[in-house]
């Protein structure tokens, strides 16, 4: 069984952190509540998520760790691991391990990928889980 769900709208309804976006550091954190909707734009469900920059590499990257629960209207969904906060602020697609944990998704797995369109807004993402 594969389900697929691309051309999610996902605006954020609420974003509270500590994080400088133009020079972020070690330590800073942020969590938020978005709503995702399908691509009809009929409400799909939330995502309740955290990050945390946890390392800045001497070539750039600054690793951002994210965990997130997605609570769909057909079951519920884990995602977590890493990004490169420079590829989020630059609208380069990253995507993380997702597992199924209920309803239809219960025993998939896959990934869970987004990017930033446009900062302050609503950003693309995608939900891919195989069984």
């Amino acid at each position: 069984m594969s389900v697929v769900h691309e051309g999610i709208w996902e605006p954020q309804i609420r974003n509270e952190q500590n994080v400088n976006v133009a020079d972020p550091q070690v330590g800073q954190i942020g969590s938020y509540y978005d709503e995702l909707y399908d691509s009809s734009r009929e409400l799909l469900g939330i995502t309740i998520g955290r990050y945390e920059i946890r390392y800045k590499k001497v070539g750039g990257a600054v690793l951002t760790y994210y965990s997130e629960d997605l609570f769909l209207r057909d079951g519920i969904i884990h995602a977590e691991g890493w990004a490169d906060f420079n590829d989020v602020k630059n609208g380069v697609w990253v995507g993380y391990p997702a597992v199924g944990l209920d309803g239809v998704y219960r025993g998939l797995d896959g990934r869970r990928e987004w990017r930033v369109i446009e900062p302050d807004q609503p950003v693309e993402a995608r939900i891919s889980l195989h069984g």
